[in-house]
């Protein structure tokens, strides 16, 4: 098992509540989203955007597929947004249970 799958199970448990530093997510981005997701490049400078058809008419995404993840000070991404990140991979059924 890799490290990030390692890590999407760590965070899936609903025990965890830690705020994630961001250079954390842009491997799991790279896996599962690649040449899918962006930083910086919307309204806020610091965020996360990941622009994938596949999730189009997702709950937790926007009309034309778009999930924002904001960063916390330029620093760290609070965990709703990551529990939000780890249920859209596994309801796209691609993390290691």
């Amino acid at each position: 098992m890799s490290r990030i799958e390692k890590r999407l199970i760590k965070w899936k448990n609903p025990a965890f509540r830690q705020e994630v530093p961001k250079n954390e997510i842009e491997s799991i981005l790279d896996k599962y989203f690649p040449a899918e997701w962006t930083y910086g490049e919307t309204r806020g400078s610091h965020n996360y955007k990941i622009t994938a058809d596949r999730l189009k008419g997702h709950p937790l995404c926007g009309v034309d597929g778009d999930f924002i993840i904001p960063v916390k000070g330029g620093q760290k991404i609070k965990p709703v947004y990551i529990k939000q990140l780890v249920k859209i991979i596994d309801e796209l059924g691609e993390v290691a249970q």
